[in-house]
């Protein structure tokens, strides 16, 4: 069962998109290690989080998802600093993105505040996924069995999921 957003999102995807499922790549620590200096070097002092499948080390399609957090209200006071490293922002409503690309790997990094309910259920998935190995191999499973599948699908066998172990009936 989806919620009405993860529906509404799902209608917003193209349907020729494809999902490709890679192992996980030993390089990926090297590349986040590379960012969060920049972003520490250009005086930023704001908690950056490594989440999704390459931080859980697990096979996902080798994105690299890095949150930075920070109270919505104080998003000027960190957005020339990060457009000075990262280049344009791509702009949300409540969340601000780059999206960047080193060695092969898309990298999606964000200025989003940790207390919006959305970004509050991905820290949970997140961490839950991390404790529990049953959980995480099963969710890795998800993934793999995706490969080849529309991109619309395969989120939705991932929402399901998150939902699932959510309790989000």
């Amino acid at each position: 069962m989806l919620t009405e957003k993860q529906e509404k999102y799902l209608l917003k995807i193209p349907a020729d998109k494809i999902v490709k499922i890679i192992p996980y790549d030993l390089h990926i620590p090297s590349i986040v290690k590379n960012i969060k200096d920049k972003i520490k070097n250009s005086g930023i002092d704001l908690e950056v989080a490594f989440m999704g499948a390459s931080a859980l080390e697990i096979s996902g399609q080798g994105d690299i998802d890095l949150y930075i957090f920070c109270q919505e209200k104080d998003y000027s006071i960190y957005l020339l600093k990060l457009e000075k490293v990262f280049g344009p922002r791509i702009q949300g409503i409540t969340i601000i993105k780059w999206e960047l690309e080193k060695d092969g790997h898309e990298i999606e990094l964000y200025l989003t505040d940790p207390n919006t309910p959305g970004v509050k259920e991905q820290i949970e998935v997140f961490n839950i996924l991390k404790k529990d190995l049953k959980l995480l191999k099963e969710y890795e499973n998800i993934k793999a069995s995706a490969n080849g599948l529309s991109f619309k699908e395969y989120m939705r066998r991932k929402y399901e999921f998150y939902n699932s172990i959510l309790n989000i009936n």
